[in-house]
């Protein structure tokens, strides 16, 4: 799982900065950083205020954090015809 990139990529998105993404979600800058930089893994409630705060419902982030390590081998053909168009469609709404 890459959360770190998946909230980077969001923030981005949003024309945020990562000091301006932390105020806003009451954590330190260096907190922040480390969870782009997937060095630590976010608690619960504060993946639900990056992800108010971001504008988009936790599933988003998380479908978004998927690697090819979390899908078993006999899902991934799968996994990799759909994970394109539905991370398109998931940025599109954002």
């Amino acid at each position: 799982m890459d959360i770190g990139s998946a909230i980077k990529l969001l923030r981005k998105k949003k024309g945020l900065t990562q000091k301006e993404l932390a105020e806003k979600c009451e954590i330190s800058y260096n907190a922040l950083c480390q969870i782009e930089l997937n060095n630590s893994f976010p608690q619960k409630s504060t993946i639900k205020r990056i992800c108010e705060e971001l504008g988009v419902p936790s599933s988003y982030l998380l479908f978004m954090s998927i690697t090819d390590e979390d899908i078993p081998e006999e899902k991934k053909p799968l996994f990799k015809t759909l994970e394109k168009a539905m991370k398109n469609l998931l940025l599109d709404e954002i």
